[in-house]
């Protein structure tokens, strides 16, 4: 049996020999903060974030115009405004969007002044006055010619009413050398127009419009529209002359007075874009020339609001209203404003807006 002071010394030697096997103890973890396990793991999400942004590639959004669905949504090129558009293909066309058909003295065909200043036109036989015609095609090329739109009785009524049935008026309206009826004669009526008339499209293709028309099966629909009111589909007539002694260009009516017709086709008609200039786009922002009331509707005759568009003020057009010769603007929310108005025979320009094509006398 050993002896006490013999165990004791086996007891330490084993003691020193488990201690020299076991590895150096790591410094003691200090007690946890409760709140530090959060911020453990924000810290960890923000690392893998940043790990995960710097592999990813640099993408910098552009604001977009664009009604394509989230599921399709696709990026685009930054939207910048821009003017008059000619299409390539087929488009449709605003009925808003107004054009007024140039005048002899835009064209160069007519080396800018009146048709019958040129050397070849047979001025013994025709004088130096005639209807400023311009011609409405079957199809969007010179070669595929006009066409005629037989007028039937209620469309011949309709006509006799916008011209408030005056004898003289009509015969020379509906004869066979005035060009609405030129040779076919009454009631096979040419698909034209004259310069200075107002016309909206319905689609354009390859530089040329589709010029938007009455509805020639429906006459009913449309008697209540005359050149004041819709001027885009009831033309008026225009005559253009040249004063030989001061060398210019001028328009009047023909020799009964005011003479009107319905821009009625019974099938579609096309004009080159290059006849037409477009109305500036809206909205835009115009400078007062002279003070004038706003008007609660578009016309000389309507009530004022009781406000005043001041000169040198600007406002903001945000919508046409062609009638008759005049153009009337609609300020936002608030009435109408005159933007070309006649008056004593003069065409005035109340504001900052204008247009290069003047409106038929």
């Amino acid at each position: 049996m050993q002896s006490p002071r013999k165990k004791i010394l086996l007891w330490l030697t084993a003691l020193m020999l488990i201690m020299a096997c076991v590895p150096s103890m790591a410094t003691p973890v200090p007690t946890l903060d409760p709140n530090t396990i959060g911020t453990v793991i924000v810290q960890t999400a923000n690392a893998a974030v940043t790990q995960t942004a710097a592999a990813a590639p640099t993408l910098t959004l552009t604001p977009i115009f664009t009604n394509t669905p989230p599921s399709t949504f696709t990026l685009e090129p930054t939207f910048t405004p821009i003017g008059t558009i000619i299409f390539p293909t087929s488009t449709p066309v605003a009925r808003e969007q107004y054009f007024r058909v140039k005048h002899d003295t835009q064209l160069a065909e007519y080396n800018y002044r009146s048709r019958t200043a040129d050397p070849s036109w047979p001025v013994d036989v025709w004088g130096l006055r005639t209807p400023e015609v311009v011609r409405l095609y079957v199809a969007t090329k010179n070669a595929a010619g006009t066409h005629r739109t037989t007028i039937t009785p209620a469309w011949e009524a309709y006509m006799d009413a916008l011209n408030n049935y005056e004898r003289k008026t009509l015969n020379y309206l509906k004869s066979n050398d005035t060009a609405i009826f030129d040779s076919n004669g009454f009631p096979q009526m040419e698909s034209l127009t004259m310069g200075g008339n107002i016309i909206t499209l319905d689609e354009v293709q390859n530089g040329w419009g589709q010029v938007h028309t009455m509805d020639y099966n429906n006459p009913e629909s449309i008697k209540t529209a005359n050149y004041i009111t819709k001027p885009d589909l009831v033309h008026k007539f225009v005559v253009v002359g040249w004063n030989r002694p001061s060398k210019t260009t001028y328009w009047v009516n023909p020799p009964p007075g005011a003479i009107y017709w319905p821009l009625v086709s019974s099938r579609a008609v096309w004009i080159p874009l290059e006849y037409l200039e477009p109305f500036p786009h809206l909205p835009m922002t115009v400078i007062a020339n002279t003070t004038q009331k706003i008007k609660a509707n578009p016309s000389k005759d309507s009530t004022a609001t009781g406000m005043e568009l001041a000169e040198g003020a600007s406002a903001q057009v945000v919508k046409y209203y062609p009638s008759g010769s005049d153009v009337w603007g609609r300020l936002s929310g608030v009435g109408w404003i005159g933007l070309l108005i006649h008056e004593k025979g003069l065409v005035k320009y109340p504001t900052s807006w204008q247009m290069e094509t003047l409106p038929p006398p």
